[in-house]
């Protein structure tokens, strides 16, 4: 599994490599933001013995400048709290990490596995958000 996220990483990097500049706004800078958080997820869940991230500070060393500012600014949200076990679904099923537009007018949606995809509003309700468990 740490594998496949160390591929993600570096696909994401060179995608921003390659790609050249992009505004925040972009598309697919969207995309690559929601995948490197996710990675960030990953990352903090291997580092700390799968005990989740509580707030953005857990997350942000590991990530870019523009996906921190995304972050820390809320335009997109995290699920904190959520560790893999917790994804009854399964991660390649269970949002953890979403435009803050989406659950109105639909938006660019990141799964556990680190899979990016656009929702409509609706298809948003009826996703399988992740929840952190109750203490």
């Amino acid at each position: 599994m740490y594998r496949a996220f160390r591929v993600l990483s570096m696909a994401v990097g060179l995608g921003l490599t390659l790609g050249g500049p992009t505004r925040a706004d972009d598309p697919t800078a969207v995309e690559n933001d929601l995948k490197e958080i996710v990675l960030a997820f990953h990352n903090y869940l291997d580092k700390h013995g799968g005990t989740a991230p509580t707030k953005a500070a857990d997350l942000t060393p590991s990530l870019e400048k523009r996906a921190r500012d995304r972050l820390e600014s809320k335009s997109v949200v995290f699920v904190y709290g959520v560790r893999l076990k917790d994804m009854i679904e399964g991660s390649s099923r269970t949002i953890v990490a979403y435009e803050n537009d989406a659950p109105e007018k639909g938006g660019r949606v990141a799964y556990g596995d680190g899979s990016v995809r656009k929702l409509t509003a609706d298809e948003f309700k009826k996703a399988v958000l992740a929840k952190a468990p109750k203490k």
